[in-house]
């Protein structure tokens, strides 16, 4: 496939589209492991950041079309657990706080309405709606803070949320400003999604504007069938990643000591615990 310096395809997927009844398809065995921790189409273009994810400030990742935006979330959790990041903030929207399995002791801001019933229970839990942008900033601000610093590690879909119903160009801008300049000053990470389908696409120019390293999924159908794509772009280092189709792997990605080696690099070391405690409001 020809690529260029700013659509350079990493990462390719087939598979074919089956009825609810059959669902239930063994993970190819060149990404599986005995753990089942890395068990996900979408995980291996993670594999492919250019730095470790934590050197990262802004991390944006793009979906366009059936791609699963839940599996996405838990690939990033799966990383944030293999490396010991045991206190992050979710900041959901269409995903609700059941759908994730987030270390003990994590903070969940939920940008959603609700009536108020048949609410999940949980000490870290604060629901904003996402047209209320100051209260959105605050409850962000005051989840953030740990008893000597910051939460390290933000994920979550709430812009999916918010961009869907910001009506007000100017208010928007200013609090992606806002949470982005605080997210870089305070030295955290944060992975952020939002579904390109859902928004106009002036929307989602400006979070890959604000981003490090923008993260795009795709995929596409033909005769029936499903093809699964991921590239990325790095704004920092101007750096873009050739992955072949995974229907052709190289021999290298299809061991489990090639992962092993590889998860250092996308993620804060093992011998670098982060095991603060989180102070309770």
């Amino acid at each position: 496939m020809a690529s260029c310096s700013t659509e350079t395809l990493i990462y390719a997927k087939w598979y074919i589209v089956v009825s609810a009844s059959d669902m239930s398809l063994p993970f190819p065995p060149q990404y599986t492991t005995s753990d089942s921790d890395i068990a996900s189409d979408t995980y291996p273009a993670l594999l492919q950041l250019p730095r470790p994810i934590l050197d990262y400030r802004i991390i944006i990742a793009i979906i366009k079309g059936d791609i699963g935006a839940v599996n996405i979330l838990k690939d990033t959790l799966r990383i944030s657990r293999k490396f010991r990041i045991n206190h992050l903030l979710l900041a959901l929207g269409p995903t609700t706080p059941e759908a994730l399995q987030p270390p003990h002791g994590s903070r969940i801001l939920w940008a959603t309405f609700t009536d108020g019933s048949n609410l999940p229970n949980g000490p870290h839990l604060t629901i904003v709606p996402p047209n209320h942008l100051t209260d959105l900033s605050l409850s962000l601000e005051k989840l953030s803070k740990t008893r000597s610093g910051r939460v390290p590690f933000l994920v979550g879909d709430f812009l999916d949320n918010v961009l869907s119903v910001s009506s007000v160009p100017p208010g928007l801008y200013a609090f992606l400003c806002r949470l982005f300049t605080r997210i870089r000053t305070n030295n955290q990470t944060a992975f952020f999604l939002a579904t390109e389908d859902m928004h106009d696409p002036k929307k989602t120019a400006i979070l890959k504007r604000f981003a490090d390293v923008v993260i795009e999924y795709r995929s596409l159908r033909e005769d029936g069938n499903h093809r699964l794509e991921a590239r990325i772009l790095d704004h920092a280092e101007n750096h873009y990643s050739v992955w072949d189709s995974s229907e052709n792997p190289g021999p290298e990605y299809e061991s489990r000591a090639f992962l092993d080696d590889t998860l250092p690099g996308i993620g804060r070391h093992q011998d670098s615990p982060m095991q603060e405690a989180v102070a309770t409001y």
